[in-house]
């Protein structure tokens, strides 16, 4: 078989605009002119959102005792079957595989496949990250609530109890990747300021050398994918259910409930008021991971990662704000009231 030109793999860390990335080069198959964008299942078919997350295989998700390898031979599988000669690849499954011995075969594989390998990864900030992740872990509790833990305040020291989120805010499980790929890895840092036109998506198309094609680069410029930030109000009122939800049986199957429940009537809570973290959480969670992100800016050859942070003056909640909380609060439970006697009803009938 002949090696392919170029290899590219994108190792998406989580909240990075991992996601948009891959729907955007997947929607774009058909008009990339010189890369082959590849996320093929092992049927053959191809996923549509442009993640290879199956390629991840987990012994144990979210415990110390977790053990997470990639599926190598499905990887090199959808290189080799490209009738292209660049190809890319992007997954979050990567960004959770540090062990070193697994990449090194990785990296043998590889080249047996092309004659350059190129590696990308974007990082961010261990402060936007932090709170990037509170806000989805509270929106999606099924993804990233292992990153998030509501009996805590945002950027609590207690949220890194877990050497799980600890590896992922100072860059940890990258530098296993640079120990093995060296020269291969490309690091860019997660800021506005530093893309290509300012823009996620066209960094990518000019590291690609695909931004002289004026149709994909205006493309790039123009995407939007929905993704709803919350305001403090929304946040506040999350936070109060997940927290009563961990206290009940079944914690995981009845945050995924309330949620959906959630979801109707959330946009009630409108406000203009920004969500804040406390200043004093911030600066000992700062102190917490500082020497090692550090450490990680020296051997990953980047500019400093920005510790620093923006504090925003607490808005005391008003009157209307706590009509409002009690509003909705009442809504959902009306709801919930009606979902448990559905669920009573017909086993009823069934018996």
């Amino acid at each position: 078989m002949l090696k392919k030109d170029k290899v590219i793999l994108h190792i998406g860390l989580h909240k990075t605009g991992t996601t948009t990335i891959q729907q955007f080069m997947s929607d774009s198959r058909n008009i990339l002119s010189d890369v082959d964008y590849v996320c093929h299942l092992r049927n053959g078919d191809y996923r549509e959102d442009g993640n290879s997350y199956f390629l991840l295989q987990q012994d144990n998700w979210y415990d110390e005792h977790r053990s997470y390898k990639i599926d190598i031979a499905l990887l090199i599988s959808n290189i080799k079957n490209s009738k292209k000669k660049k190809v890319m690849l992007s997954t979050e499954a990567l960004s959770w595989c540090s062990d070193k011995e697994i990449l090194r075969t990785l990296k043998c594989e590889l080249f047996k496949v092309t004659h350059n390998l190129l590696i990308l990864v974007y990082i961010r900030s261990p402060i936007s990250l932090a709170v990037s992740n509170f806000s989805e872990g509270l929106k999606y509790p099924n993804s990233v609530s292992i990153l998030t833990d509501y009996n805590y305040p945002c950027l609590s020291v207690e949220n890194l109890k877990r050497e799980i989120s600890y590896e992922h805010y100072t860059f940890k499980n990258i530098l296993a990747w640079q120990e093995v790929f060296t020269e291969s890895l490309l690091v860019r840092e997660f800021s506005t300021n530093n893309f290509y036109k300012k823009n996620l998506l066209a960094d990518v198309l000019n590291i690609l050398d695909l931004n002289k094609d004026p149709k994909l680069l205006q493309n790039a410029l123009s995407y939007r994918r929905k993704n709803e930030s919350l305001n403090m109000l929304q946040i506040y009122y999350l936070i109060s259910v997940h927290r009563l939800s961990n206290r009940l049986p079944g914690t995981h199957k009845v945050k995924s409930l309330l949620f959906e429940l959630i979801k109707h009537k959330l946009h009630w809570l409108k406000s203009d008021k920004i969500f804040h973290f406390d200043k004093g959480n911030a600066e000992l969670f700062t102190a917490k991971i500082k020497d090692d992100v550090l450490i990680a800016n020296g051997k990953l050859g980047i500019d400093d990662i920005n510790l620093g942070y923006k504090v925003i003056e607490k808005s005391p909640l008003s009157i209307q704000d706590y009509f409002k909380l009690s509003g909705i609060f009442l809504v959902h439970l009306f709801l919930l009231g009606i979902y448990i006697t559905n669920r009573v009803y017909k086993k009823l009938r069934i018996r």
